[in-house]
């Protein structure tokens, strides 16, 4: 299999799903919506300052883990990275998020919680 084999996978998920739910386009819909995030950057914001991408896991962990989530079932890096993101999706869903971006390239959604051991 392909080392980029998950990238053309979710490129499929895109097309499966574009006819059936608008992707975020910086403005706040009605319906259910698609929308793009990035597990370094939910970190970040997490954080509320830029976190070093080193050890990458760890790091990811700890951050679940500070914010009460039982991670004892992510066993790999894929399973932390859903995991965050699942947690941005949560924060748009509640719209307590951030969006960077603009309507030409597309917009990355993250939660705009800061932590407040900045």
């Amino acid at each position: 299999m392909c080392f980029y084999q998950w990238v053309f996978n979710g490129e499929r998920l895109y097309r499966a799903l574009e006819n059936h739910y608008s992707l975020f386009n910086g403005q706040w819909g009605e319906g259910h919506m698609c929308i793009e995030t990035f597990p370094h950057a939910i970190v970040c914001a997490l954080e509320g300052r830029v976190v070093s991408a080193h050890p990458k896991n760890a790091t990811r962990l700890a951050v679940l883990h500070s914010r009460g989530l039982n991670v004892s079932g992510l066993v790999n890096i894929d399973f932390v990275d859903a995991a965050l993101c699942a947690v941005a999706a949560d924060a748009f869903r509640k719209n307590t998020f951030k969006a960077y971006g603009n309507s030409a390239e597309g917009f990355i959604v993250v939660p705009a919680t800061v932590s407040a051991h900045m």
